[in-house]
C-alpha cells in the first residue's frame, strides 16, 4: 500500500521506474505533484475544469479532487488501459464518478478538442513539445498550463542538434548554469506555440529538480500581449575563461568579451525574462499548510523563495569562480554571500546569484580571498 497526500492506493513500484510499467507511477515526482496542487489554489476562478492528458495512476488528479475544493470536473485520458483501469477503481473506492471523466486516447489529439479547461498538466515521459499547441488551445483565458521536461540532457546541452531540431534553440553545456539554460530553453518553446495563435503564455513559476524541468505558465489572449512576451525572448552570451554573461537581443550579440577579451559562447533563442511571479511565490509559501507537502517540497519552495526575490539571467557557483578566477582554494559558500551581496540557487547546492554586474564581481575577488 501506498500513501500520497489523501490518497491511499495498493501499486507494485519498481526500484527503476521506468516507461515499461503497467500503471505508471513516479514517487520521486512527489514535489511535482505537491506544487501542482498550490498552484491550483492560486486559479482566480471559485470553480474549475483540470485536465490531466497522461494521467497514468491518477494520483496528481485524486489529490486536486482530495485535498482541495476548487475542483468542480476532472478529465482523465491515458492511452493504457491498464491505467485506465486502475484509475476507474480508485475514483469508485472514493466515490468521485460523478465529478470525473475517464478518457483513452492519443494525449495530443485529446487535448486539440478541448476548450476552457482551467489547468492543464503536461507531464510527459520524455519532450512535452508534441503536446505543446493543444495545451495552449485547450486552456482557459487566465487558466494555467502546467509543462513538465525530462529529456533535461537535451535541453542542458549533451545532445545540442536534438535540441534545435526539437526546440529551436542553441543550449550551452559549457557553462555552469547549464540546467537554467535549459529551462530558458523550455519557456521559450511555451512561449512562441502561444504566441503563433496570439496568445499569451507567462511564465509564473519554473524549476528544476531532480530528471526534470518544470514551468507554470498563465494564460492571457491578445496579440500585444503576445508581442510583450516576445520582447523577453534573447540570446546569452558567455566567456569561459572569465566567467562573464549576459542575456541580450540578436543585435547586442558580440563574439569577443568585454572583460578579457576572450571568444564568447552563445546560447539561444531563449527566455531572458523572470523565471518566478514574486507574488505568486508569497502565495504559495503562505498556502504552504493548505495541503500536505513533502519535507523536500517545503526545502525546495524556502530556497525559490528566497532565489526569486534576485532574478538574474545565470548564476555563479563556488567550483567554476575558483577555476576560472584563480582561487585555489574556494571559501565556502556563505563567504561568496557577503562579499557578492547574493542569494542561494535551487539549481546547484553551491551556486548563488548576485545583482552586481560581472565588472564589480572581478573587483571584489581579491576582497573575497582576504575573507577567506
Amino acid at each position: 500500500m501506498l500513501r500520497e497526500g489523501k490518497v491511499l492506493f495498493e501499486l507494485c513500484v519498481p526500484q527503476v521506474v521506468s516507461s515499461e510499467m503497467e500503471v505508471f507511477y513516479n514517487p520521486h515526482m512527489r514535489e511535482n505533484r505537491d506544487i501542482s496542487l498550490l498552484v491550483l489554489l492560486h486559479l482566480p476562478f471559485p470553480k474549475v475544469k483540470v485536465c490531466d492528458p497522461m494521467g497514468a495512476s491518477g494520483v496528481r488528479l485524486l489529490r486536486m479532487l482530495l485535498e482541495t475544493d476548487k475542483v468542480e470536473r476532472a478529465l482523465y485520458n491515458d492511452l493504457s488501459q491498464r491505467a485506465v483501469d486502475f484509475f476507474r477503481a480508485l475514483v469508485r473506492s472514493y466515490s468521485l464518478e460523478d465529478r470525473v471523466e475517464v478518457h483513452s486516447r492519443e494525449a495530443s489529439l485529446f487535448l486539440r478538442e478541448l476548450r476552457g479547461i482551467h489547468y492543464v498538466d503536461i507531464d510527459p515521459f520524455g519532450s512535452p513539445v508534441p503536446f505543446l499547441e493543444g495545451g495552449v488551445l485547450a486552456v482557459a483565458r487566465r487558466g494555467v498550463l502546467a509543462v513538465s521536461a525530462t529529456d533535461t540532457s537535451v535541453l542542458s546541452g549533451t545532445y545540442p542538434s536534438t535540441c534545435l531540431r526539437r526546440y529551436g534553440s542553441r543550449p550551452l553545456l559549457s557553462a555552469e548554469f547549464y540546467h537554467e539554460v535549459g529551462l530558458r530553453i523550455l519557456i521559450k518553446k511555451v512561449v512562441e506555440e502561444g504566441s503563433k495563435m496570439d496568445f499569451a503564455m507567462r511564465p509564473i513559476f519554473s524549476y528544476s529538480y531532480r530528471h526534470y524541468y518544470r514551468v507554470f505558465f498563465q494564460k492571457e489572449l491578445g496579440a500585444k500581449r503576445a508581442d510583450a512576451l516576445l520582447q523577453k525572448v534573447g540570446y546569452l552570451l558567455y566567456c569561459q575563461r572569465c566567467l562573464y554573461r549576459q542575456g541580450v537581443q540578436i543585435e547586442e550579440i558580440k563574439r569577443s568579451c568585454p572583460h578579457c577579451g576572450s571568444s564568447l559562447l552563445v546560447a539561444g533563442p531563449l527566455w531572458i525574462g523572470e523565471l518566478w511571479d514574486t507574488e505568486l511565490v508569497e502565495e504559495l509559501w503562505e498556502r504552504r499548510g493548505s495541503v500536505e507537502l513533502s519535507p523536500t517540497t517545503l526545502k525546495l519552495l524556502r530556497r525559490i523563495r528566497e532565489e526569486s526575490k534576485l532574478q538574474t539571467v545565470g548564476f555563479y557557483t563556488v567550483s567554476a569562480f575558483g577555476r576560472a578566477l584563480g582561487v585555489g582554494q574556494p571559501p565556502p559558500v556563505e563567504k561568496f554571500l557577503e562579499v557578492f551581496e547574493g542569494v542561494r540557487t535551487h539549481f546547484s547546492g553551491e551556486g548563488f546569484r548576485t545583482a552586481l554586474s560581472h565588472q564589480e564581481v572581478l573587483r571584489r575577488k581579491d576582497e573575497l580571498l582576504q575573507r577567506a
